[in-house]
């Protein structure tokens, strides 16, 4: 591949956006604007990650990944409309400690020796965020807007001698369910009406289909892992903040 073929699936991109403002579709100047975005980022990813790996670093690695990590919680934040005060460090919180364990597993799974390796351990954290970010920031929203609608309900049940768990079960049960449902939908679709991305860029790269099929097996079941041990943190720790020491509402 070179900037020839890039050149011409972006002529593609720019027939679609003909076609639209003949049409008058309208979205022609995002189809080009973001196209246009989005080679300068990967193009810039490309070369970043080239640096990064001829280095071998172990602490840019970890500096890299730390960024990416802070980087998920603030767009995370920024898609949940039912904010409250400590929502960026709770869900920072929660991306580290459900998803970093599980990209230095999943390393060890991929890669065997050594236990860290830095051309796999950043792209397979980078899927890891990219995956549960979504449902980590719907499950918390869900959250967040269902107690304060049920403000009223939740009342009822602390008045009646109920805890903040108790008292929030089913709105915590149905956000949980809600941050896995991106997840939960792919994989009932994987193998059968898609094929996923990273197991056709192993097919493509010139792996056999059963080695990059392990491959993709592996990395949607450290997704969905990810998704609930993260949603589960997440929400957990949003009920705590939402609640003073004497469990009563502080929202």
């Amino acid at each position: 591949m070179n900037y020839l073929h890039i050149a011409l699936a972006l002529g593609l991109v720019g027939l679609c956006a003909l076609i639209s403002k003949w049409k008058e579709h309208g979205p022609e100047k995002d189809l080009v604007i973001n196209s246009l975005r989005a080679i300068i980022q990967l193009s810039f990813l490309g070369f970043t990650l080239t640096w990064i790996f001829a280095h071998n670093s172990v602490a840019i690695c970890l500096a890299v990944a730390m960024i990416m990590t802070v980087n998920s919680a603030i767009q995370a934040r920024s898609r949940i409309k039912s904010k409250y005060k400590g929502l960026f460090l709770d869900n920072l919180t929660a991306t580290v400690l459900s998803i970093w364990p599980l990209a230095f597993i999943g390393t060890f799974l991929i890669e065997g020796e050594p236990w860290w390796s830095v051309d796999h351990f950043l792209p397979l954290i980078g899927m890891l965020l990219g995956n549960t970010m979504n449902g980590i920031s719907m499950g918390v929203d869900h959250f967040t807007h269902g107690i304060r609608e049920k403000k009223e309900e939740v009342l009822e049940w602390l008045a009646l001698g109920g805890t903040k768990i108790e008292s929030t079960r089913d709105i915590f049960r149905r956000s949980v369910r809600i941050s896995l449902t991106p997840i939960l939908n792919s994989m009932l679709t994987m193998g059968i009406v898609s094929i996923p991305g990273g197991m056709t860029g192993q097919i493509l790269g010139g792996s056999s289909p059963m080695k990059a099929a392990f491959f993709q097996i592996i990395i949607v079941l450290l997704v969905a892992v990810a998704a609930y041990t993260g949603s589960v943190i997440g929400l957990s720790l949003a009920r705590k903040r939402l609640f003073n020491h004497r469990e009563q509402p502080c929202f």
